[in-house]
């Protein structure tokens, strides 16, 4: 076998070997040179088949795996252990705890590299993995944790740097812990383990258990909060300013005693809690706020008790519910207490009562609720009422609904008011036209411009609308026949008579107003058509406000009582020109019904305007 193997391959790993790890003596030192030298005739075998770069490169790295396998699994040696000094404590009751620290400084390891511990105990058991069967300690980074200590608990605790790399130190660290029964002799005061501060004033925290004993020494006692040394002090207790939030933590004080014969560390682990002061005041009902709630019957319901208890160290509050039927009052015992939200503060409590069903029994009975601490107690009571049936909601929702209704109706008709009437006259049969004789449907009076004023060639001048506009839209697109005095008169008759005539003729006066209007010649044909409407109810007046006008002051009487009350349609201008605005709807609404040969097209005209406009007002 010893063929298998190169002599100068041997010596090179050798030599690494001792380099790297401790090679322990005897039959174990005997055990790894076969295991080693197993290991390179199979390497030697495995290689030989390989070449060039592929063979150094697979050889080094399976020297590496090897080399790293066997640290992994070899034993760490007890004589490489820092032994500490003896640390004593006591055996404790079921809220006392107790801690170790895996001090890594004379292992030049990083603070934050995380430890393996292990237990030798006292009589003589196997070395254990501390990680396993023991739910009692837990281990959080380089401190070992008791949640409860015994005196099960005597043994030798070894800690040591998790091992990551070949290269790191193999380094371990050994304690002696002895667990004591309490006796007067070991252990002189009663301070217990669990201690509060008063946020806001002095405090002080005191180490439990020091010795009583009068043979025994006590020097300095260092503190630990969180396991971070805070300072060292010759008294005890150790006193602070005041305190804070953050005073609040897990503290260890260690002193160490000694007599004639031997010295020994004793540590004491005290749970401190930062806490206020105790409240004055009785609790506080948050919930139920009402002295009625509606319910319906036959269904399911819920009662929460809300109560705020402020900070009382030494109670702890009560909260119930009372069901009060006639003179009888129960406890409520089925209902379900828990905590929702708990400060320093305050702790707010809630308690519930759960109906399955409500029936008409319960409306009778009165639920209180009951909070007490040390100040007082403090009652709310709650009676339940029936809701009103739901046809009255309906009823109310309905009657809303409706009046809204009505109300969008009114707003729609007085918008297209002029609109719908128009529709419906188009769909209508009759025609005021038939049999009343008329030649005219109306007669178009307006002022008249000289060739000297220039307003004449203005293409919105009220002669333009008078002469050009009324006939394109009225006539030609409606099939209206209209009067225009120097279109359809003949010159030289009479002016007053052919006026009057003509007004005879026409079923409707549509009269331009505009300032030279009322103060020039043309009044006398609006008061001539004022004098014969009177008498002939077939003829109706339109008067269109040409632009504004002041209120004329020498006029005849009719002509400015005719002003105040027949009906007027504004022009506006450049938005009044195009034949779907909605001055011409206006015109149209005030002209004659009248079924022409354009009939069919003014109604689907008309309705599609109708529509056009519905959409534009919605939209705006």
């Amino acid at each position: 076998m010893a063929t298998c193997l190169h002599f100068p391959t041997i010596t090179i790993l050798l030599g690494m070997s001792r380099t790297m790890f401790q090679i322990h003596k005897g039959a174990l030192l005997g055990l790894r040179h076969k295991t080693r030298y197993t290991s390179f005739c199979l390497l030697n075998n495995f290689t030989e088949m390989m070449t060039g770069p592929g063979r150094m490169t697979f050889s080094l790295g399976w020297v590496v795996l090897w080399l790293f396998g066997r640290e992994q699994t070899k034993a760490f040696n007890l004589s490489d252990c820092s032994i500490k000094n003896t640390i004593w404590t006591y055996s404790s009751m079921k809220e006392e705890e107790f801690v170790l620290f895996c001090d890594l400084k004379n292992c030049n390891a990083n603070e934050n590299h995380s430890v393996q511990w292990y237990l030798q105990p006292l009589n003589g058991e196997p070395l254990s993995d501390l990680s396993k069967n023991y739910p009692h300690i837990i281990q959080k980074d380089t401190t070992l944790h008791f949640l409860t200590i015994g005196m099960n608990d005597s043994g030798l605790y070894i800690c040591r740097p998790t091992m990551r790399r070949p290269q790191d130190k193999a380094c371990c660290i050994s304690t002696v812990l002895e667990v004591k029964n309490k006796t007067s002799e070991t252990c002189m005061n009663t301070v217990s383990h669990k201690q509060d501060l008063v946020i806001g004033k002095f405090g002080s925290i005191y180490c439990p258990c020091v010795s009583n004993r009068r043979d025994a020494k006590i020097s300095n006692m260092t503190w630990y909060q969180n396991g971070r040394h805070i300072f060292t002090q010759t008294v005890n207790p150790f006193s602070d300013e005041y305190i804070f939030d953050e005073h609040e933590g897990m503290y260890t004080c260690d002193h160490t005693q000694s007599d004639n014969a031997t010295s020994w560390i004793v540590r004491a682990v005290v749970q401190v809690r930062t806490i206020v002061k105790d409240t004055q005041h009785k609790p506080n009902i948050l919930d139920p706020i009402g002295e009625t709630l509606d319910v319906e019957l036959g269904k399911p319901l819920t009662l929460n008790c809300t109560v705020q208890f402020d900070f009382q160290k030494d109670f702890k509050p009560i909260l119930k519910w009372y069901i009060k039927d006639s003179d009888q009052e129960v406890e409520e015992t089925t209902s379900e207490t828990r905590s929702v939200l708990s400060t320093k503060e305050f702790d707010r409590i809630k308690r519930t009562v759960f109906l399955k069903e409500v029936t008409q029994s319960d409306l009778h009975k009165k639920f209180i609720c009951f909070a007490q601490n040390s100040i007082g107690n403090v009652t709310r009571s709650i009676q339940l009422k029936a809701k009103k049936g739901v046809v009255f909601i309906y009823i109310l929702l309905s009657t809303t609904m409706g009046l809204a209704g009505v109300f969008m109706t009114c707003a729609f008709l007085y918008i297209y008011w002029i609109e719908i009437m128009l529709l419906y006259r188009t769909y209508q049969n009759k025609d005021e036209t038939v049999g009343d004789e008329k030649e005219f449907d109306a007669f178009i009076s307006y002022a008249k411009w000289n060739s000297l004023e220039s307003e004449a060639s203005s293409s919105l001048s009220e002669e333009h609308l008078a002469v050009n506009l009324f006939p394109e839209v009225l006539e030609n697109k409606y099939g209206y026949t209209l009067c225009l005095l120097e279109r359809d008169v003949a010159p030289g008759g009479a002016y007053a008579e052919d006026i009057v005539n003509i007004i005879k003729k026409s079923r409707r006066g549509i009269f331009i107003l505009s300032p030279k209007y009322i103060n020039g010649p043309g009044i006398f044909e609006l008061q001539a058509a004022a004098n014969l409407a009177l008498n002939d109810q077939t003829i109706k007046l339109i008067l269109i406000k040409f632009c504004p006008l002041k209120e004329p002051v020498v006029v005849p009487h009719l002509v400015k009582k005719a002003l105040k009350v027949l009906p007027a349609v504004t022009w506006r201008g450049s938005k009044s020109v195009p034949p779907n605005s909605r001055f011409w709807t206006q015109m149209r609404y005030h002209m004659p019904v009248k079924r022409s040969k354009n009939s069919r097209g003014t109604q689907r005209y008309s309705w599609s305007s109708l529509l056009e406009k519905t959409q534009q007002h919605r939209h705006h």
